[in-house]
């Protein structure tokens, strides 16, 4: 039996034809207004799931490039707060030198004074410094003024202790990769306050172990003995704990105690190398940070780059080859629309 093709199935054909042509070609109008070749997920959807994909990664990039930036800028400026330290510690090392020959008169030795107090409060700014409105030497309290400098001539540190595993702050510079960028301020630049300290009838300092209640040796041993006094002391820690030593020896050899004056100041010596010693090494320390940053910033540009060129490749067109198709497209829509056009306005006179 032979199948009959109605009319209005024959209709339904043209209008569908006619309406792929009009898909087609506004798909390929898009394509060419935009410059890209997927306008919507329907047009590839691997393709589609290529450039989301490839835009989260761009986008990861983009936050990781401005935390390196962030973090090395502040990095430099921590490397040129060191750098100035060094140079103020070596003018008053150099000064704790001159005032150890026992030459110097009474004048010279309250001209030295005044320059190593005038030091102390340079480098107390200097420990005091801001970076983008936060205290670049207070641990992870970055808001909070870390360095005080007491009328009684005590510096007291106020921010996160060395000691404290919480001072650190750090960011993320790749996948799962974290930089530290700071460091804390009685570890750079130390302090000079009091503390209660333990005595042994022979001046050995010792320290009571709450769990036990019992009194111990630095090396661990017990101390037997029951004549233990506890006093305030001076605890003179890194160059702030120099610059202050160093300033009180002045005093007492100005006043006459010469011999106490004279040990205090010899002391310094040793604890004016030491810091030194200290802060150059932070200096290398955050130098090789620094180092490291600039590498992960030139790999962070190369992947940019590569996953913006497979970018390019996925989703923009060829203009040659789209116009040509755009172009035939359009003719393709046309004739279906003329040959839609010449059905519809058929009736059955046109077969009698």
């Amino acid at each position: 039996m032979v199948q009959r093709i109605s009319t209005a199935t024959r209709y339904a054909q043209l209008v569908a034809d006619m309406q792929m042509n009009q898909f087609n070609y506004n798909k390929l109008t898009a394509q060419l207004s935009s410059g890209k070749k997927l306008t919507s997920i329907s047009d590839d959807p691997i393709a589609s799931v290529n450039v989301l994909n490839t835009n989260r990664q761009l986008g990861r990039i983009e936050t990781y490039q401005e935390n390196v930036g962030l973090a090395t800028s502040e990095l430099s400026a921590l490397d040129d707060y060191m750098e100035l330290a060094r140079g103020y510690l070596q003018t008053a090392w150099d000064k704790a030198v001159q005032a150890n020959n026992l030459t110097y008169n009474g004048d010279s030795l309250k001209a030295i004074k005044t320059e190593i107090d005038e030091i102390t409060k340079t480098m107390v700014d200097l420990a005091n410094s801001e970076y983008d409105d936060n205290y670049i030497f207070a641990g992870a309290n970055t808001k909070l003024v870390p360095y005080e400098l007491g009328e009684d001539g005590y510096i007291t540190y106020h921010g996160t202790k060395m000691d404290n595993p919480d001072y650190i702050r750090q960011t993320e510079v790749a996948d799962g990769v974290f930089e530290v960028i700071n460091t804390t301020g009685d570890r750079v630049f130390g302090y000079f306050t009091q503390e209660e300290v333990s005595r042994d009838s022979n001046g050995e300092i010792v320290t009571l172990n709450p769990d036990d209640n019992k009194y111990y040796y630095e090396d661990g041993t017990e101390c037997t003995d029951t004549n233990i006094t506890t006093q305030m002391e001076d605890k003179a820690v890194g160059v702030m704990g120099a610059l202050r030593q160093l300033s009180n020896g002045l005093e007492k050899m100005i006043n006459g105690n010469t011999s106490e004056g004279y040990d205090e100041i010899h002391a310094t010596l040793d604890m004016f190398a030491d810091a030194h010693t200290n802060i150059l090494n932070q200096q290398t320390k955050f130098g090789g940070v620094y180092n490291r940053m600039e590498m992960t910033t030139s790999t962070l540009e190369t992947t940019g780059d590569n996953l913006t060129s497979y970018l390019t490749d996925l989703n923009s067109i060829d203009y040659p080859s789209a116009i040509t198709q755009w172009l035939n497209a359009q003719y393709a829509y046309q004739a279906s629309l003329q040959v839609a056009a010449s059905s519809m306005n058929m009736s059955l006179l046109n077969y009698l």
